[in-house]
Formats: C-alpha cells, structure tokens, sequence
C-alpha cells in the first residue's frame, strides 16, 4: 500500500504579515507615496492594516476589498480588472459589493501555496498601488 506524502502547509504568522506590511509600505513610499494596506491570512481572515497619516481613510476600506478580492481570486486585481473589462461575461462581477476591480490587491503565493493577500490603496492610482504590492511581496519572500 502506498501513502501519499504529507503536505506541508506554510502559514502567514503575524511577524511575517508585519514584515510583509514593512516592506510593501517601504515600496510604496519608495515608488510613488505612502499609502493605506491590508494583509489577509491563507484563511483570508484580516491581520495587519495601517494607513499612513497623510492617506484618506477610505483607502483602508479600498485596500482591503482589493485584498479580499486578491485573496478569492488567487489573481491581481490589476489583472482580474482587466480580464473583466475584456470579457463581456466577466463585467457584472463589479456589481459583487465584496470585489474591488482596482489594481493593488496581489495574492501572496509562497511554493505554490497562497499564504494571503496584500492590499494597497492610496498610493497614487492602480499600477501604482498594484507596485507596491508586488514589489514589498517579492521583497518579503526573498527573506523567508
């Protein structure tokens, strides 16, 4: 009889979703300016949000829909925007109150698993916010 081999499942601690939360806002002050983020768990479950001083506080709500919609998904929003806005059938899913179809939501895949999601918003429009994303994520997981 054989077995299957255990998987291992990597899992999204706080000190990672903090250091996660470091580097994507060290991005974004980098590449264009601070900005509001969210960082969900591999639950999808929120564990770290904060929004620099100068960033309206809907940019909370926003970079949490962007995360959230990241996270179900398993794509960037940047890119699940843009595949709605080239498929007819794929339009409606704006009216889902959930979904954010604005860049900056990115989910956070480590050795083929998703570990969470970052969300960004504020940080001066959808490729923007999707950069700080991606870049604070690739910063993150070189340290792991």
């Amino acid at each position: 009889m054989t077995y299957a081999t255990p998987k291992t499942n990597y899992v999204m601690d706080l000190n990672l979703a903090n250091q996660l939360a470091m580097n994507v806002m060290q991005a974004c002050t980098h590449l264009t300016k601070p900005a509001a983020i969210v960082i969900l768990d591999q639950g999808g479950n929120e564990m770290v949000s904060q929004r620099h001083e100068t960033i309206g506080i809907h940019n909370l709500v926003a970079a949490q829909r962007k995360a959230f919609t990241a996270y179900s998904s398993k794509v960037s929003t940047l890119q699940f925007m843009r595949n709605a806005q080239n498929n007819l059938d794929s339009q409606n899913l704006t009216s889902i109150p959930e979904l954010l179809l604005l860049g900056g939501g990115v989910p956070v895949i480590y050795k083929s698993q998703i570990l969470g999601a970052v969300g960004v918003a504020g940080a001066g429009g959808s490729i923007q916010d999707d950069q700080c994303a991606q870049q604070g994520i690739a910063t993150t997981l070189k340290q792991i």
